[in-house]
């Protein structure tokens, strides 16, 4: 990750640590772990003991979407169809089709431009961990198995 991405993260995390903090969850980026990755551990509004963790991994931020995947728990792999909720466009354990993450952009090139295309201005972490928290409570926390 080059320099001017790690500074640009470096704003935008605050804001969003303090959006998950209210809504029950938490962001974590381990010792270990290497630049751009973060953990988002998302509590649902509807389910109080369903947390979920999302593995967010950006390459180059704020100008491409990041990796979006989900584990059982921070640090664990990401092909368990349990640790995934049932979201539209959310295909456990494979990928999130949606214009937010570089899966759904790799997956759709229409997207590049329009609508759906990605956006890096304001702050791009604090969008993706919306739509993450807003899917899933749209569901009411279900999973995906």
């Amino acid at each position: 990750m080059d320099i001017e991405s790690v500074i640009a993260l470096g704003r935008d995390v605050p804001p969003v640590e303090e959006f998950l903090s209210s809504t029950g969850g938490r962001l974590v980026h381990r010792e270990e772990d290497p630049l751009g990755l973060y953990w988002a551990v998302v509590q649902p509004a509807a389910c109080a003991d369903g947390l979920f963790v999302a593995r967010i991994s950006w390459t180059l931020y704020p100008h491409r979407p990041p990796s979006l995947l989900f584990a059982p728990s921070v640090g664990l792999p990401t092909g368990d169809p349990r640790a995934w909720p049932a979201a539209s466009g959310y295909r456990a354990p494979n990928d999130i089709c949606k214009p937010f993450t570089a899966e759904g952009q790799a997956l759709h090139t229409e997207w590049a431009t329009g609508p759906h295309a990605w956006r890096n201005t304001g702050n791009p972490f604090l969008f993706v961990v919306e739509n993450l928290v807003e899917d899933i409570n749209r569901v009411g926390g279900a999973r995906a198995a």
